[in-house]
């Protein structure tokens, strides 16, 4: 992500939107929506980051065709500092299945960071 997101603008289940794009070959991640589209079957490996800021707290879930596949917890609710967490996700995807990070169920503070300090970030690739 370019930028810290205020976590006032999150909601359950919204979409996170990574907009910072540095390599989409075959155009798979719709920098719109956030979805990633698989463009073949194969083994595909996902890695999300996500930090949390100054009090800040937010859960993360790795989600294929609806279903959460992987979970992770970014906290700094209780001291004043940054957090971070990631996860290294492995799915077996067939043509046109769709994976995307969303806001868990836990979330509150000021905002999540993704800055000169550090990116909040998803990427992954086709392992066979």
């Amino acid at each position: 992500m370019s930028k810290n997101i205020p976590i006032n603008t999150l909601s359950k289940h919204k979409a996170f939107v990574y907009d910072r794009i540095e390599t989409n070959a075959g155009n798979a991640y719709n920098s719109t929506t956030g979805k990633f589209t698989a463009p073949g079957d194969g083994m595909y490996v996902f890695h999300t980051s996500t930090a949390a800021y100054d009090n800040s707290y937010c859960t993360f879930e790795i989600v294929k065709n609806g279903e959460i596949k992987d979970i992770g917890l970014a906290d700094a609710g209780n001291h004043g500092d940054r957090a971070l967490s990631s996860t290294m996700t492995i799915l077996s995807l067939k043509k046109g299945d769709v994976v995307y990070v969303r806001v868990g169920i836990y979330y509150s503070g000021d905002y999540l960071e993704s800055d000169q300090y550090v990116r909040s970030s998803f990427s992954g690739f086709k392992m066979t």
